[in-house]
C-alpha cells in the first residue's frame, strides 16, 4: 500500500514536472522571440535542466519500485504456494492420525472384550475348580466313612476268627482291593453327574 502510494506521488510529480517543462518551453520560446536572450534564460535554462534532471531520477526510482514490487510479488506467490503444501502436508498427516488412531480405538475395544472375555472364562474355570475340590473332599470323606465301616466289619468278622490277628499288614492286604474299588466306583457315579 505505501509502494502504491508512494508510486502515485511519483505519478503525480512527473506530471505536473512535466507540466512545469512545457509552460518554461512555451515561455522560452515567446521570450527567445521577443527578446533578446539575458540573465532570466540563462536561469530558465538551467531549471529546467535541472527539472529534466530530476524527472528522469525520479523515473529511474520508479523503475527500480516497479523491479523491486515484481520481485516482492514472485516472492509472495512463492510462499504462499509453500504454505498452501505445507498445510496440505499438515491435513494429510492429521487424517492419517486419525485414522491411526480410530485404529487403535478399535484394538483397545477388541482386546478389552477379548480380556472380559478370559476374564469370564477364568472365573468359570475357577467356580468348576472350586465344585470338583468340594466333590473331591466329599468322596475323600465318603471313602473314609466307607473304609472305617469295612475295617469294622473285617474287624468283627476277625475278632471272632482270630481275636488277636488284626495288624496293619492284615488290614492293608484284605482292604486295599475294596479301597480302590470304590474309588473307581464313585468316579463313575461323579463322571456320570
Amino acid at each position: 500500500m505505501q509502494e502504491r502510494a508512494a508510486r502515485q506521488d511519483l505519478d503525480c510529480d512527473k506530471i505536473s514536472l512535466e507540466r512545469q517543462n512545457k509552460d518554461l518551453k512555451n515561455r522560452l520560446a515567446s521570450c527567445e522571440g521577443s527578446l533578446k536572450p539575458s540573465a532570466n534564460t540563462s536561469q530558465l535554462e538551467s531549471r529546467i535542466r535541472e527539472l529534466e534532471d530530476r524527472l528522469q531520477s525520479e523515473e529511474r526510482d520508479r523503475s527500480a519500485q516497479q523491479a523491486s514490487n515484481r520481485k516482492l510479488d514472485r516472492k509472495v506467490k512463492e510462499l504462499t504456494i509453500q504454505l498452501d503444501d505445507e498445510r496440505q502436508q499438515v491435513s494429510d498427516e492429521k487424517d492419517q492420525l486419525t485414522l491411526r488412531v480410530k485404529v487403535l480405538k478399535r484394538q483397545v475395544d477388541e482386546s478389552e472384550e477379548e480380556v472380559e472375555r478370559l476374564e469370564t472364562a477364568r472365573k468359570k474355570g475357577l467356580r468348576e475348580l472350586e465344585d470338583l475340590h468340594e466333590t473331591n473332599e466329599q468322596l475323600q470323606n465318603r471313602v473314609k466313612s466307607l473304609e472305617k465301616d469295612i475295617w469294622r466289619k473285617n474287624m468283627h468278622a476277625n475278632a471272632r476268627a482270630d481275636a488277636d490277628a488284626s495288624t496293619d499288614e492284615e488290614f492293608d492286604g484284605i482292604y486295599q482291593p475294596s479301597i480302590a474299588s470304590l474309588i473307581t466306583e464313585s468316579n463313575l457315579q461323579t463322571s456320570s453327574c
